[in-house]
């Protein structure tokens, strides 16, 4: 018997390897506005909604700093980019959702990224219709590294948080995925786990599609 019923992925940096877009971006952002460049600026906000993020900004930008315009130059910056280069997908993901399907697994996903930019990564590989949910981050009160992402998810699925196995790449999504007390498989991106993130994780795991090894 399957010890869960539905995987629920997250998309940025997990499905797509879109976080060094959104890294390209800032720096262009930063650029742009002459703002202070940091590299740890970029990975702390990883996984956050623009809600959650302000403390991010709070603690990296300059009081009185362009806010809501330059996170719209990101945006559009990151969507140009991915416009004219394509969300590089992580691996075949119609191979994997189909061999997830064929096992029996309900598949969501919930992401901290807008909708829109979601709806142009799924329709770019032609899995729009893949996912019994989709989640944004808009869709709940607290983004990650709050749980409230994944637990709407699964209470839109009908399904207990035992019942959800989560996939992700980032810090702030591990994070939301534990304080959710759901079982949460790690494929790392831009930032390694230390000791106290692996402790977090049912598994670490190198290639995304290196989960069909425990499904």
């Amino acid at each position: 018997m399957k010890k869960w019923k539905a995987i629920l992925f997250d998309m940025d940096g997990t499905l797509f390897d879109t976080e060094q877009i959104s890294r390209i971006a800032w720096l262009a952002t930063m650029e742009r506005f002459h703002l202070p460049k940091s590299e740890q600026f970029i990975l702390d906000l990883i996984g956050r909604t623009y809600q959650s993020a302000q403390v991010v900004f709070d603690a990296y930008m300059p009081k009185g700093w362009p806010q809501e315009e330059a996170y719209q130059y990101h945006e559009d910056y990151a969507m140009e980019y991915k416009k004219t280069h394509g969300p590089l997908p992580k691996c075949n993901l119609k191979q994997l959702f189909t061999a997830l399907q064929e096992k029996g697994y309900r598949l969501a996903l919930a992401s901290s990224a807008r909708r829109e930019n979601v709806e142009f990564n799924l329709r770019h590989e032609g899995i729009q219709d893949v996912f019994e949910e989709i989640v944004v981050g808009k869709m709940v009160a607290h983004g990650k590294p709050h749980p409230d992402i994944y637990l709407e998810t699964a209470k839109r699925l009908d399904l207990r948080k035992e019942d959800c196995l989560v996939i992700e790449d980032s810090k702030n999504g591990i994070l939301a995925a534990h304080a959710a007390k759901m079982d949460v498989i790690m494929i790392p991106d831009m930032i390694a786990p230390d000791d106290e993130l692996k402790a977090m994780c049912y598994q670490v795991m190198e290639k995304l599609e290196d989960i069909l090894t425990v499904l």
